[in-house]
């Protein structure tokens, strides 16, 4: 099936016609059909599937241009990710001037929000605790909401928002239809999903609680005191490419910032304290290649939508085990390769990665790293391999992080 064989209104074929979107992803072509029938639907996928594109096109579709009330709700956990689906909305509406969307997070400017609540907007997308702060308000009204969006459910409800999701669900009207997309069908998804929709239509895209197939995964086990240098000695074994490093606290981001810098990289970091517009900056640069390696925690990581991430490395195995499949879901999208690396420091930590293997039915392999005398081999050029062009940064393939042979590649393939 192609889009223009779909029941979408002419605007919207018109713009993915421009964008050059022939063919819906199997999430896309599974769920608009049913989210235009009105039906409440469970979608299951993992990152990169094109999720967002199956409830935006739909929404704007059913939005009423003679209704200037709030008619769509997109609830998810994070300001980048709500910007992400707010400027899918921007792109896909073009050819509908009546659309008019708000972006609602913390962090941001409360009062520059409700000017713009003041304006009528038919689409809000928003994070669970600034959503509850307008209605708390009286700046956001949901009376009248007759989609609601429940996008990366599993990781809202990971990050504590079940009690604000529910208080929310409760100003909306009980005849709305509901949209619930998760990577992971948990226990909580389960319950919300039981309570709160009517007759949901459960749509499953590849294997769930998986990793996907394109994805190589490995591990290190190193001493306590040795984490970081291990990093190093992976990093400049590596294959050059855009590279996303984990850690589970902005603290330990900035230890590792820190080292690597001493080291000779160039490194950006990411975490949920950063002021907006610094996030913004550095999503950009890293996005156009003006810095190749990202630290992050998980709550900053979620709006990270960048298909050509090659590595993926978890300095910090993730305290909530199902974070390891959004972890390295980064890479291997679009149906590109990737590779995902693991750093333990105890038998303990190397048991919950057992725990893993088990939950995603797929094989971790070990690996050993070259630890000594790590510290004093620095990069001699912070920028090794690179070429600089037009203000980004041209990759070689086949080039390393540094000057050693690459121990992993051919076991990696």
């Amino acid at each position: 099936m192609n889009f223009k064989d779909m029941n979408l209104i002419e605007e919207l074929k018109m713009v993915l016609k421009q964008k050059k979107f022939i063919k819906p992803t199997e999430i896309q072509e599974k769920s608009i059909p049913k989210i235009l029938e009105g039906e409440d639907v469970i979608g299951l996928s993992q990152t990169g599937t094109g999720k967002t594109l199956a409830f935006v096109l739909p929404i704007l579709q059913k939005i009423d241009k003679d209704n200037d009330c709030v008619q769509a709700l997109i609830l998810c956990p994070t300001r980048e990710l709500v910007q992400q689906i707010r400027q899918e909305i921007k792109e896909y509406s073009m050819h509908l001037k009546h659309i008019r969307s708000v972006a609602v997070y913390g962090g941001a400017d409360i009062k520059q929000q409700i000017f713009s609540l003041k304006r009528r907007p038919n689409i809000v997308i928003g994070t669970p605790g600034r959503v509850l702060d307008h209605i708390k308000r009286h700046t956001l009204k949901l009376q009248n909401v007759q989609t609601l969006v429940l996008d990366e459910a599993d990781e809202m409800f990971n990050m504590g928002f079940r009690k604000d999701i529910i208080t929310i669900i409760s100003k909306t009207p009980e005849s709305r239809q509901t949209l619930l997309f998760s990577a992971t069908m948990n226990d909580e998804v389960t319950s919300i999903s039981a309570d709160y929709m009517k007759n949901p239509q459960t749509i499953k895209v590849g294997k769930q609680n998986t990793t996907l197939d394109a994805i190589t995964q490995t591990y290190f086990l190193v001493p306590k005191d040795k984490k970081k240098k291990a990093l190093h000695s992976l990093l400049r074994e590596l294959e050059r490419g855009r590279t996303l490093i984990f850690c589970n606290t902005k603290n330990m981001v900035g230890m590792v910032q820190s080292y690597l810098e001493k080291m000779g990289y160039r490194p950006a970091v990411l975490h949920g304290d950063m002021p907006q517009s610094q996030r913004t900056r550095v999503m950009n640069e890293y996005k156009s290649g003006k810095v190749e390696i990202l630290i992050t925690t998980d709550v900053a990581a979620r709006g990270i939508d960048v298909n050509d991430i090659l590595h993926v490395v978890n300095f910090d195995l993730p305290q909530n085990l199902e974070n390891y499949i959004h972890r390295i879901g980064r890479t291997g999208r679009a149906g590109k390769d990737g590779f995902a690396w693991t750093i333990l420091n105890s038998d303990d930590q190397q048991q919950k990665l057992k725990q893993i293997e088990k939950m995603i039915k797929a094989k971790i392999t070990l690996k050993r790293l070259q630890l000594e005398n790590i510290d004093e081999i620095k990069l001699e050029n912070k920028f090794a391999g690179r070429e600089k062009k037009n203000g980004s940064f041209k990759h070689k393939k086949q080039q390393n992080y540094g000057k050693n042979p690459q121990k992993f590649r051919k076991g990696r393939k």
